[in-house]
């Protein structure tokens, strides 16, 4: 990717515009920093929160891209429960055996019996002729316009009770951990912020803030409720596993 940079600049500036391949967190914050003058990098993965993410380079003085600049198509699946768990490592690694780049679709989004997937139009119609069984499954996938028409969004509303808004503190009382459990799943980089990976265990939550933890799902911060008499915050977050 960071070879890349200066060229997709320079494309941009000289008028074209530029759509890379789907995007992991590292690679979207080196592509961050081609927002100099004159020209604007958006992004898009299909579906809110999203970690992979394709990125459309182009002036700043262009119409920012609509949904199908991106060329993202997304498919959805519904599998039976009942006879085998399908878990992201098992669809993951049925894509994969076809010799396909990883960079070449976005993320796998299972949800109860549900499975999404989210492919770059350049290799749709291979990828989904050709997908195999999955944990010994046939699986029919069908082209939808987005998640949320497919299934009833899984957001879950929860209170917490924490001394203040430091990530470390966020996460270990979400998920009901230890403190110290929370600032080691933060050091081995398995959160990110807005698609950002943070290690920073003392990084001020704010409202509004998207906090990806992976194997897990995401927190968003929606309210601060209160303060205690004991100076806690009392916080309303969303939860989606």
């Amino acid at each position: 990717m960071l070879n890349r940079l200066n060229d997709y600049y320079q494309e941009a500036l000289d008028g074209k515009i530029v759509l890379t391949k789907f995007l992991d967190l590292a690679e979207i914050s080196q592509i961050k920093q081609l927002e100099k003058k004159g020209v604007k990098v958006y992004f898009e993965g299909g579906y809110d929160g999203a970690e992979r993410l394709r990125a459309i380079v182009q002036r700043c003085d262009y119409e920012k891209p609509n949904f199908a600049d991106y060329k993202i198509k997304i498919y959805g699946a519904t599998y039976n429960k009942n006879y085998k768990e399908i878990g992201h490592r098992n669809v993951l690694g049925s894509l994969m055996s076809l010799g396909i780049e990883r960079n070449t679709f976005g993320d796998i989004y299972i949800v109860e019996n549900n499975i999404f997937l989210f492919i770059s139009e350049e290799i749709e119609k291979y990828l989904i002729h050709n997908i195999p069984n999955i944990n010994n499954q046939k699986i029919d996938f069908k082209q939808v316009d987005n998640i949320c028409n497919f299934y009833q969004n899984d957001d879950t509303t929860k209170i917490i009770n924490v001394a203040s808004l430091r990530l470390d503190a966020i996460i270990a009382k979400t998920l009901n951990i230890s403190r110290n459990k929370a600032v080691e799943i933060i050091e081995n980089k398995m959160v990110s912020i807005h698609h950002i990976i943070c290690e920073d265990i003392t990084h001020k939550c704010n409202i509004g803030e998207i906090i990806s933890i992976r194997k897990f799902g995401r927190i968003i911060i929606l309210e601060n409720v209160k303060t205690t008499k004991k100076d806690r915050l009392v916080i309303k977050i969303g939860v989606k596993h």
